[in-house]
């Protein structure tokens, strides 16, 4: 697939596949980052497939999307480094595979969704405000999204993640009980005005893609989209007590930031099968239940997490410093990255009949995720790359902090 040629008319894509039985659709706008409009877009992904003007109740939302052969409408509100995108994702069975074309109707059915809510349904906020207050309840009793959050709260504080990633139940409430109708239309109408890119992917014809384009009716805006940011990592030991069994480590090093391959080929040296996280913590020392590296490029961050036993931070540490030589090791980075590349590229022999990863990447493409790479960029950046290269950016790697939320009645650490 070309990714870059693709035909598309007013900024929306089209990149038709026969291999599949679905089409999938995304429409991708950009949202303001402020955290106190965090839980407005959080309750707009619940309010707008739930309060129409055309569809009085979410039954009658359900039961038309149950007659249009089960399609599916939702919205996902996420953030890149300092960006928020908010996006309506739609999924149906291709209309050549039936024994009517209903797409005039799917289509006509989806702009309803997203061109015509109900913003003086007060009752639906309501329930919508206390089902997400009930999700937020319960991620914050689970130790392991407690400790989480707590991480982002003390050691990043810059990162301006979304206001749930407070522990403070009491703040979240009045964040949450604070938006107004008013709050939802004001930001849904800044969300119309923002529109940047979409796509059609799947089993559809150029009529029929035109068609939903035709039906959408929507007008991309130039936008200056920057994701990458500086923020800065509180250093030092951090620990909180928590009633736990297990204790969470969290060890933050800034890095240079990375070209995309660069991001990709250090992800399966850590976090692969064979990679160093499994390899060294578990299968060598036998230190930790779980563990796993998070490469945070936008904010030039690398996180190494660990669920561990009671008083084995100090040798996980030391199992960590030497996780981080052997990256600065060029004899031995020579052969951490052509295991990776093999793992790498084993797993692409199977792209084309996955239709989530297409459709993920389609939409890293269009939004500039990957430095505005496509697959065959990245795959040709991958295949390029030295140890030489990925040992710049390693050596760059400083040791900021190191947090753990631990048992209360851990006396040994």
């Amino acid at each position: 697939m070309d990714y870059k040629k693709a035909e598309h008319k007013n900024g929306i894509y089209f990149y038709p596949n026969d291999t599949f039985n679905t089409i999938s659709i995304r429409l991708n706008f950009m949202a303001q980052c402020d955290n106190d409009k965090a839980p407005i877009y959080d309750l707009l992904c619940y309010f707008l497939t739930k309060s129409n003007q055309k569809y009085p109740t979410d039954d009658d939302i359900n039961e038309r999307e149950k007659e249009l052969y089960s399609l599916q409408v939702y919205f996902s509100n996420l953030f890149y480094g300092k960006q928020k995108v908010f996006s309506l994702n739609a999924n149906m069975i291709a209309p050549n595979l039936l024994q009517e074309d209903y797409s005039e109707e799917a289509f006509e059915f989806i702009r309803d969704i997203l061109r015509k809510p109900d913003f003086t349904n007060q009752k639906m906020l309501d329930r919508i405000k206390r089902n997400l207050l009930s999700e937020i309840r319960l991620n914050i009793s689970d130790n392991e999204n407690y400790a989480e959050s707590m991480y982002h709260q003390m050691v990043l504080p810059d990162q301006n993640r979304k206001y749930d990633d407070s522990t403070d139940i009491d703040y979240i409430i009045h964040m949450i009980e604070a938006v107004t109708l008013e709050d939802l239309e004001r930001e849904y109408n800044h969300l119309m005005e923002h529109f940047h890119s979409g796509f059609v992917f799947g089993n559809v014809s150029k009529d029929q893609f035109d068609s939903f384009v035709d039906c959408v009716s929507l007008t991309p805006k130039e936008q200056d989209i920057h994701y990458q940011r500086n923020i800065t990592t509180i250093e030092g030991d951090m620990e909180i007590e928590r009633d736990t069994e297990q204790s969470y480590i969290y060890v933050t090093y800034d890095i240079e930031n990375l070209t995309y391959p660069q991001l990709r080929v250090l992800y399966y040296i850590l976090n692969s099968s064979t990679g160093l996280c499994l390899k060294t913590f578990r299968e060598k020392y036998g230190l930790v239940y779980s563990s796993y590296a998070e490469i945070m490029n936008y904010d030039g961050k690398l996180m190494i997490y660990a669920e561990t036993d009671k008083s084995k931070k100090e040798k996980f540490l030391q199992a960590l410093d030497e996780i981080i030589a052997d990256l600065n090791n060029p004899e031995l980075m020579e052969q951490f990255i052509t295991r990776a590349k093999e793992e790498y590229f084993a797993t692409e022999y199977t792209f084309d009949e996955n239709h989530s990863k297409i459709v993920t990447a389609i939409n890293s493409y269009l939004l500039k995720l990957a430095d505005g790479f496509d697959r065959n960029d990245i795959n040709e950046g991958i295949h390029n790359l030295t140890s030489e290269e990925l040992l710049q950016k390693t050596k760059t790697m400083q040791r900021k902090n190191v947090f753990m939320v631990r048992s209360e009645e851990d006396e040994s650490i």
